[in-house]
């Protein structure tokens, strides 16, 4: 604990003991509601979504918990995981050009994407929808955050995020978009 800068008898108490009510909220995430709406709207249009996980185990937590909340609202739905060795670490623009040539219209990374800035150019240039949540460090220039484009960013590293504990994993991310978008269609997780 001590490692984690956790201090005090009540972080201690929260993170020895914590429940469900010590969770912070999911609506502190910056762009987690926007993630939310738009993956509402692509369900209910019917617009295929490819979830881009990562090959550990983070990321394919990631992946099966917005995978089975997707596939649980309707949604056209489906994933890729990167090839370790092929692939290698995070998306990449052979993984956005198949997806394109699949007809998905909307690509939703969990545990990666804040660090592929041409990668979502080019997704973007292909007139896709981005959704990215992911939890590791942002690149920073000149004390602001390097992000690539996209429609929506899920990560609590963010300078201008609100979120209260920015070490969380890649899939308490896509968790807490997750409990936004089972609030908007009225499910109890």
């Amino acid at each position: 604990m001590r490692n984690r800068d956790v201090e005090g008898d009540e972080a201690i108490r929260r993170y020895l003991y914590g429940t469900k009510q010590d969770f912070y909220s999911p609506h502190l995430l910056k762009d987690a509601d926007k993630a939310a709406e738009i993956l509402e709207e692509k369900a209910v249009q019917g617009k295929p979504i490819r979830i881009v996980g990562d090959y550990d185990i983070d990321g394919v937590c990631s992946t099966y918990i917005l995978y089975k909340a997707l596939k649980r609202i309707g949604a056209a739905a489906d994933y890729e995981i990167p090839d370790r060795v092929k692939d290698g670490y995070g998306i990449n623009e052979q993984i956005i050009e198949a997806a394109y040539s699949d007809g998905v219209d909307t690509i939703l990374t969990c545990d990666n994407g804040i660090s592929a800035v041409n990668q979502m150019r080019r997704a973007r240039e292909l007139g896709m929808t981005v959704i990215i949540t992911d939890h590791h460090d942002i690149a920073r220039e000149n004390g602001k955050d390097i992000l690539p484009e996209a429609d929506a960013i899920v990560n609590p590293k963010q300078q201008d995020c609100g979120y209260p504990w920015k070490e969380i994993c890649g899939a308490v991310v896509a968790y807490k978009v997750v409990k936004i978008l089972y609030e908007r269609y009225g499910i109890s997780d």
